[in-house]
């Protein structure tokens, strides 16, 4: 704020001098608008009031402080002496020059991204809103205040009414929206305020409040007003918990003291002995009781002792008078009875030969009268009589020695009886114990009040506890450990075992008292007896280990078990000893019914017995800490018909509340709802899940709720389960993880099942099982091939016939071989053979006829032998006519995939299975659910259309075999008939034969005539015998009539019936398919339906869309979330119902596509919230929404949103670039505000027209001239200031376009993160110009004619080049960019400019803000700056100095491309590989954990020039001018020695060096250290002394001037071989020779070299006209039309060339 500004506002302060409010002029008195009164405005502010009622909250209250001010308070204000002009003035020097530098300070430590400026000339009312909107972008936490949920006029609740029916009659009150009622906390209706102080009181109805989603009841208005102020400390962890008032009881050695110090340990609690605190006032008691027994045993000792002496001297004295009566009578006289006080002794004296012991007890009373000594009168013979006797006086005191002994008895006895104090006493040392304990506990001001004691082994007695209650001091909680072994054994055992030495050793000394006979007889037959035991223990021992084994071995019980009881200790021997520590138990066991009894009774305490045989103490201490806790856990109820009707009406009534959120889908499950509260399992049965790893759906009508949320279970066998242990079946620390992948895969057959789930296994890596298949490998071993009807159909025709027909084919060929023997063979020889012939023709004919049916009967044979199990012929029978198969053996086919691995974890696809309902039914009710089943929907024309061509393939095959069965079958017949022709002819021949070799005998003897006439006859005989061999063959072969064949099946017809065959089959499947899906349906197991007659790639994809929830978002299977209305979110957020998400107002679904611009908030940019797990998520659109819904661990997995940057980027450019088009597009996108200069000033005349930059703006629009630039900045600054700039960023439109402006805006601060340039022609800006002076949508002219546009073009172009090169040299900040491309290009490489900044400004802002090294390249940060704030390496790179010890100088890059920040310093490395290292671990390259520092300024090396080195003349030149690191590199040797150029000079330590070239000078540099300090030899190389060229011989000078050129001009010539035309080889080289060296000399001018090159370029080409020519030219003619379409042309210029010599120059 200015500080003119400021003195006129603080002069014009008022002050109400009776409340000390301060107003300014604004409020007291304010600028009257005139009101504009117009219904329709009227209604549009009626409207808008109504819509944001709720979302200006916060604005109403603002507006409360605007209005105006009532008469009275006005006419009382006054000025404060302190607002005077002078004073004002004086005061604001004094800030500024005290306060603020040390604010300034503090500001510039302060973390950027939370320090908010506002404009203070602002009101305040403006400056809260502004700041809140500030506050929004921050993810922060609105503070929940405690809402309280009873009214005082409604009716007040019973404080006796039921804990559950309490909770649900608050649950609604106060309610923030339906279906969003208050939860039930841990505390139920505990009171959280007395739990805290440490005790555990009952709340009240009329007491209870709701804070962060829960209800709590408190217990008193005290407890009430704590709560409000701050409810936090009574439910932040560890709360809630026992405030520990507990008493632990049980018998000896059940563990007390031990469980009661691990439970102090839970709990910082102090373990009380009262046992141990009575012992000091047992043993005053028993002080004051022994001194008592002393003092009146004492008394009573001395009486008696007395007694006894006297009785004693009596007895003396008539002893001797009975001795001296024997004298003279001779008779003994009875003594008589002495009187005592007048009476008669109870009994005469003893015998003085017999002692007499006296038992104390049996004494007299003490409180008797003493016993006085009198005289005693005695019966007295006469001669006694007449003498008198005075017996002496008898003194006894409590020195006596019998006296002493006496007391010493009485006292051993008195010790050794117990000491008991009453129940009033052990009560009044607890109560000042526990009241102890709890004075230390309020020591510590944050803790309880109350509590933090265990009494251990108290109270014992029923007397006890009744004086407990009745002092109020009763525990909480009481624990008795019970031992329910027989006979106390357990506990018998345990204290053998820790007492076992001092037990035998009393054992011992027993025996020891017993008589040495008696001993050793008694040993014997103990040892006997033991020695009896042991064996038929040990036969007994044998006897329960081999049952224990057959029980292992059948599965009854388990090993482990056994081995614990015969690891038992042992009991102790019986007597004495072991008979006290059973009777201490018994009397335990007596006294607690009554205790328990007294507790019950009196108490609401119920006491926890816990049971303490074969545990060990975690297990009992674990128990005891779940029953302590169990009042403080939640705890699951069965859902009931409360609960229906509690959803009913919150539905009912958000439908209600909510117009605008869509209506539910019809075919939508209500169980399933997306507004049901399912719980942590979705509606799948956690137990199930826990159990099993199965994702069993749960029954709707067999659910639970569990702190609100309702789950579903199988059955109620497990809703038994969940409520007893809810939260072990829930997630504690993370989410559920699903099970692996299960599918079914179901279609008719041909529907392609096989090929998708083959493409789904591939695809998810899973199994791919095939059901049926899985069937046949059970029983293939047996089968030997794989059996049901689609196999039967492939099973070829056996092929046993055509065995036959070989053999007999065989046969036929051995038959023909005797036929054609020589005729030479002997006739019985002939016959043998034939009847051979004839056997074996019949041979092969009865195998022909006899073989396949052996063979098809023997087959038969073997499959009736084969012996099949149960478990086979149901296999059978299932895949050869579809018998269902029984459960026992789907349960061991199946439970193997869904519980062994490693199916288990990796999951399957099963195909083919369930095929009927009754196996779908027997998945569901054996709870092997998968996670859902895809069914393949096909026409019966497309299976038709797939299984038919394969199968008529088939067909074709087979069709094809029989035919050439048939044919090879035709053919073997002719073959064999044809055989049998030839045998029959040639026997007929041989009878024949023989027949004419008898009438050639017959003839030889006939005469010459008749031969004559035989012959002739023999030549008729021979032709008749011929023709009746034909006759004979032709009757007996007659032709066989054609077998009546079957007809062969058309392919037609086989086309018809394999159609109605696949028919039927489709039909058979598709009805057991609709049973099927049926079942599925009712066992709620999903269902994916796809149209599996389309094109598998396009089957394939909509399987994989459908299947996207099942596997790319599996891990989001279980969770839920609810969308909501923006409206109800802000409420929630408001009233602390819920919480905001880590990711504040940002969309994480845009967030993990990269955004770092948060979304747009606020009037007119809807947003769509949405709950997940108690916190509240925003999106910016409804489909990124539902894309969380589907998936939100996606999007959670995330980091959180970087810090909100808001944008500030500048467009420039010549007019009509567009600037004002994407800056507009930017503004409505984004919300970011558009600047251009003209916008900042009127803003200021707007927002602030008092202020004097808007008077001292105003001066100059008045008269008419221009705002100067100072003042535009000034206003620019000051818009700058608006909240929207701040939160949303800025985009300035058009400026700056002077270097004044630049210098300007950086004097305030003011640098965009990127100037964008849009780069046009002016060709294109006059187009532009024209096109937009001739838009129809021009609502106004505009000074833009051509000439105006060439005005501002040429100010721009003059300008344009000082505001370029700033920002590059100083910033490097500026873009260019293409502005003739189309708008939607220019836009999107705008907007990535514009992210690119962002995200590296929010990139570095979290790595400084959690101490990390951060790239500072593109940060706008000047030479100056990044100079001052170098760190202590200066520009040399860190990591290299640290890793390889190189002094890297990076001063040479100007850019800070490799420039990083760590700890407000700035450090440059050489490459991205050191800046990467260095961002990984700064610390190891800075001080104080730097392995090297960098040395001091004046030990750098430091390059020069050789003008700067000759200025320091004297100084000389190190090793003589010599490169150092040329002469160290190599090894120091002769060769090494090079002199150094005069012109790379290095200084290091004052000391200059030359170096032979750049490289070598750049590795000094990096390692001076290690070139520095060299020696030369003695024996140095000649100097060279430069020699002119014009002195050596022409060889040397033509060496060192034209060699090079010499030799690149003879390679030329020889590559090239030029040869032109009319000159020969020899010239025409001298030639290009010539014009080579010419056209590459350097000593001449460019123009030179030019022209003679193109001269050499023409020579070339006219050297290739004769190659080209022999080339194209052949012997004959050829026709123009046919010869190249140059070559004419191309020989007249050869021609032309003859005697034409190219010129030389």
């Amino acid at each position: 704020m200015p500080d003119k500004d400021l003195e006129i506002k603080r002069v014009s302060l008022r002050v109400d001098p009776i409340t000390g409010d301060t107003y300014t002029k604004e409020i007291y008195n304010p600028e009257k608008p005139e009101k504009k009164k117009k219904e329709s405005d009227a209604e549009e502010e009626g409207e808008e009031e109504e819509e944001e009622e709720e979302e200006e909250g916060i604005d109403e209250e603002g507006d409360e402080h605007m209005s105006e001010l009532p008469t009275e308070v006005i006419e009382r204000l006054v000025k404060r002496p302190e607002d005077l002009p002078s004073h004002v003035i004086e005061n604001i020097k004094n800030y500024k020059s005290n306060l603020l530098p040390l604010l300034e300070d503090f500001m510039a430590d302060h973390d950027q991204q939370y320090l908010v400026e506002l404009d203070g000339n602002q009101p305040s009312p403006i400056l809260f809103k502004q700041l809140l909107q500030r506050l929004h972008c921050f993810i922060t936490r609105p503070a929940a205040v405690p809402i309280r949920l009873h009214d005082n006029e409604e009716e007040e609740i019973p404080e006796d009414i039921d804990t559950d029916e309490l909770m649900r009659t608050l649950a609604p009150k106060e309610m923030v929206a339906p279906r969003f009622r208050w939860r039930r906390s841990r505390w139920l209706r505990h009171c959280p305020v007395a739990l805290y102080e440490g005790n555990i009181v009952q709340g009240k109805p009329d007491l209870s409040v709701g804070f962060l989603d829960k209800l709590y009841c408190l217990s008193s208005p005290q407890a009430m007003e704590k709560f409000l102020k701050n409810p936090r400390p009574y439910l932040l962890p560890t709360q809630p918990r026992p405030p520990c008032k507990i008493s632990v009881t049980g018998p000896h050695m059940s563990g007390k003291t031990t469980i009661s110090h691990l439970l102090a340990q839970k709990y910082g609690a102090k373990v009380l002995d009262i046992e141990r605190l009575v012992q000091p006032k047992i043993e005053e008691e028993k002080e004051k009781t022994l001194a008592k027994v002393r003092e009146e045993t004492t008394e009573h000792a001395i009486i008696t002792v007395k007694t006894k002496l006297k009785e004693q001297q009596e007895a003396e004295e008539l002893e001797r008078a009975e001795r001296e009566g024997d004298q003279t009578t001779g008779k003994k006289t009875e003594p008589a009875p002495v009187d005592v006080e007048g009476g008669r002794l109870e009994k005469p004296p003893e015998p003085p030969g017999e002692e007499k012991i006296e038992d104390p007890k049996e004494e007299a009373d003490p409180g008797e009268p003493p016993i006085t000594e009198e005289k005693t009168e005695v019966s007295q013979t006469p001669e006694a009589s007449k003498r008198t006797v005075s017996p002496p006086t008898i003194d006894v005191d409590a020195t006596h020695p019998e006296v002493v002994t006496l007391v010493e008895a009485a006292l051993k006895e008195a010790e050794n009886q117990s000491f008991s104090l009453s129940a009033d006493v052990y009560i009044d040392i607890a109560e000042k114990a526990i009241q102890d304990t709890e004075k230390d506990l309020r020591k510590n001001a944050t803790g309880p009040l109350c509590g933090g004691w265990i009494l251990d082994n108290f109270p014992q007695t029923r007397d006890q506890w009744m004086v407990m209650v009745e002092r109020g001091i009763v525990p909480d909680d009481a624990i008795c450990l019970r031992d329910s072994s027989e006979n106390g054994n357990f506990l018998v055992r345990r204290w053998y075992k820790y007492n076992k030495d001092q037990i035998e050793e009393l054992i011992r000394l027993r025996k020891a008292t017993e008589e040495a006979e008696k001993l050793h007889l008694a040993e014997e037959e103990r040892v006997k007896r033991e020695e009896m035991e042991r064996q038929a223990a040990e036969e007994e021992r044998k006897k329960r280990e081999a049952e224990r084994r057959k029980k292992i071995e059948s599965g009854e019980i388990s090993e482990g078990l056994s081995v614990q009881a015969e690891l038992l200790d042992p009991l102790p021997p019986d007597g004495p000893e072991l008979d006290s520590e059973r009777e201490k138990r018994k009397e335990f066991e007596r006294e607690w019914p009554a205790m328990q009894a007294m507790i019950t009774g009196s108490t609401t305490i119920e006491p926890i017995q816990v049971e303490i045989e074969k545990r060990g103490e975690e297990e009992i201490f674990d128990e005891l800490i779940t029953s302590l806790e169990e009042k403080f856990k939640y705890h699951g109820w069965e859902y009931s018909g409360m609960d229906v009707d509690e959803e009913e009406e919150d539905l009912e009534a958000s439908r209600e509340a909510e117009d605008e959120e869509e209506e539910e889908e019809e075919d939508e499950d209500p169980n399933r709802s997306k507004k049901k509260p399912l719980g942590d399992v979705n509606h799948f049965c956690p137990v199930s899940m826990y159990e099993r790893n199965v994702l069993w759906p749960g029954n709707p009508e067999c659910s639970a709720r569990y702190r609100e949320k309702v789950y579903y279970l199988a059955n109620d066998e497990a809703r038994e389960k969940f409520l007893k242990n809810s939260q072990m079946y829930l997630p504690k620390k993370e989410p559920l993880k699903s099970p692996a992948l299960r599918l079914l895969m179901l279609g008719p057959k041909g529907s392609g099942k096989s090929l998708h789930a083959r493409y789904l296994a591939n695809k998810l890596n899973i199994f791919h099982i095939d059901f049926r298949e899985r069937l046949q490998e059970m029983i293939i071993a047996k089968t030997k091939k794989k059996i049901g009807p689609e196999y039967e159909e492939d099973k070829e025709e056996p092929e046993e016939e055509e065995e036959g027909n070989d053999d007999e084919e065989g046969a036929n060929a051995e038959d023909v071989e005797p036929a054609a023997e020589d005729e030479d063979k002997k006739k019985a020889d002939d016959s043998e053979t034939a009847t051979s012939d004839d056997e074996t023709e019949n041979e092969a004919e009865r195998r022909q006829s006899v073989k396949p049916e052996q063979a098809e009967d023997k087959k038969q044979e073997e499959e009736d032998e084969m012996e099949y199990t149960e478990e086979e012929e149901a296999i059978k029978s299932y895949l050869e006519s579809d018998d269902p198969l029984p459960d026992e053996l789907m349960t061991k086919i199946l439970t193997d995939w869904w519980n062994t691995e490693p199916f288990k974890s990796t999951g399957f696809v099963l195909e083919g299975f369930p095929r009927t309902s009754d196996e779908a039914k027997y998945l569901a009710e054996n709870g092997l659910y998968p996670d859902g089943a895809v069914l393949l929907n096909v026409e019966d024309m497309d299976v038709v259309g797939r299984l038919l061509p394969p199968k008529l393939d088939k067909w074709r095959v087979k069709r094809d075999k029989r035919l050439a069965k048939k044919n090879k079958k035709k053919e073997k017949a002719k073959k064999k008939r044809d055989a049998a022709i030839e045998k029959r002819r040639a026997e007929l021949t041989k009878e024949r034969d023989e027949r004419r070799a008898e009438r050639k005998a017959q003839k030889g003897e006939k005469d010459s005539d008749e031969e004559a006439e035989e012959g002739e006859e023999e030549e008729e005989e021979e032709v008749e015998e011929e023709e009746d061999i034909e006759a004979v063959l032709a009757e007996e072969f007659e032709e066989e009539e054609e077998e009546d064949e079957e007809e062969e099946e058309l392919e037609e017809d086989a086309v018809d019936r394999l159609k109605n065959d696949l028919a039927e089959v489709y039909d058979n499947d598709t009805n057991r398919l609709a049973d099927v899906q049926q079942t599925l349906e009712e066992a709620l197991i999903p269902r994916i339906e796809l149209e599996g007659g389309r094109k598998p790639h396009i089957v394939r994809y909509l399987l994989s869309k459908n299947l996207k929830p099942y596997v790319d978002f599996r891990h989001s299977r279980f969770e839920r979330v609810y969308a909501i209305s923006e409206k109800l979110a802000t409420k929630m957020l408001r009233v602390g119902y819920k919480q905001p998400s880590r990711f504040g107002k940002w969309d994480p679904v845009q967030m993990k596509d990269g955004e770092c611009i948060q979304p747009m908030q606020g009037p007119g940019y809807s947003t769509y919230p949405a709950i997940y797990r108690g916190h509240i998520y925003y999106f910016a659109s409804h489909d990124n929404r539902d894309m969380f819904i589907q998936d939100p661990m996606s999007y959670l997995k995330q980091p959180s949103p970087k810090p909100v940057v808001p944008i500030r980027i500048a467009v420039i450019g010549p007019p009509k670039s567009g600037k004002t088009t994407m800056a507009t597009r930017f503004a409505e996108t984004y919300g970011l505000m558009r600047l251009s200069l003209g916008e900042a000033i009127r803003q200021v005349m707007l927002n602030q027209p008092k202020s004097t930059l808007a008077m001292a703006i105003n001066s100059y629009m008045v008269r008419g001239q221009t705002i100067p630039d100072e003042l535009t900045i000034q206003a620019l600054e000051t818009t700058l200031l608006d909240m929207r700039c701040q939160t949303r960023g800025v985009v300035f439109d058009g400026f700056p376009m002077s270097k004044r402006q630049i210098d300007l805006m950086t004097q305030k601060s003011i640098i965009p993160i990127r100037i964008v340039e849009l780069e046009i022609d002016s060709k294109e800006t006059m187009v532009r110009g024209t096109k937009d002076r001739h838009s129809p949508n021009r609502a106004y002219p505009v000074h833009d004619s051509a000439q105006i546009l060439a005005i501002k073009l040429s100010n721009y172009l003059r300008e344009i080049g000082e505001v370029r090169k700033w920002y590059k040299e100083q910033h490097k900040n500026f873009v260019n960019m293409n502005g003739n491309r189309s708008k939607w290009w220019v836009w999107h490489q705008l907007l990535d400019v514009a992210r690119k900044g962002v995200s590296q400004i929010q990139l570095y802002l979290q790595r400084v803000a959690d101490g990390k090294a951060s790239s500072v390249a593109d940060m706008c940060i000047t030479p100056q700056e990044f100079e001052v704030r170098l760190g202590d390496f200066g520009q040399y790179c860190p990591v290299n100095l640290a890793n390889k010890g190189e002094l890297i100088d990076c001063s040479v890059n100007p850019t800070l491309e490799f420039a990083a920040e760590f700890r407000g310093h700035y450090y440059k490395m050489a490459g991205q590989e050191e800046l990467e290292e260095f961002l990984h671990e700064p610390e190891k390259y800075v001080p104080p954990l730097a392995p090297v520092k960098l040395p001091a300024r004046h030990l750098l090396p430091r390059q020069i020039t050789g003008v700067q080195a000759k200025a320091m003349f004297p100084k000389p030149i190190e090793i003589q001018g010599y490169c150092p690191v040329t002469y160290l590199d190599g090894k120091c040797r002769y060769e090494a020695i090079i002199q150094g150029d005069r012109e790379l000079v290095v200084l290091y330590r004052d000391n200059l060096y030359y170096f032979e070239n750049e490289k070598k000078l750049k590795k000094f540099m990096r390692l001076p250290e290690k070139y520095w300090n060299l020696t030369l030899p003695h024996k140095l190389p000649p100097k060279k002394e430069p020699i002119a060229v014009t002195n050596i011989p022409m060889l040397g000078f033509m060496e060192q001037t034209v060699a090079t050129s010499i030799n690149k001009a003879l390679t030329a010539v020889g590559s090239l071989k030029p040869k032109y035309p009319f000159l020969s080889v020899t010239r025409s080289s001298q030639i290009y020779f010539a014009y080579h060296l010419k056209a590459y000399n350097p000593k001449s001018s460019e123009y030179v070299r030019k022209k003679y090159k193109q001269k050499l370029m023409r020579f070339e080409e006219t050297c290739e006209l004769i190659k080209y020519l022999g080339n194209n030219m052949t012997v004959k003619y050829k026709d123009p039309k046919a010869r190249p379409i140059d070559f004419d042309f191309k020989l007249n210029q050869f021609m032309a060339l003859k005697g034409i010599e190219p010129t030389p120059t």
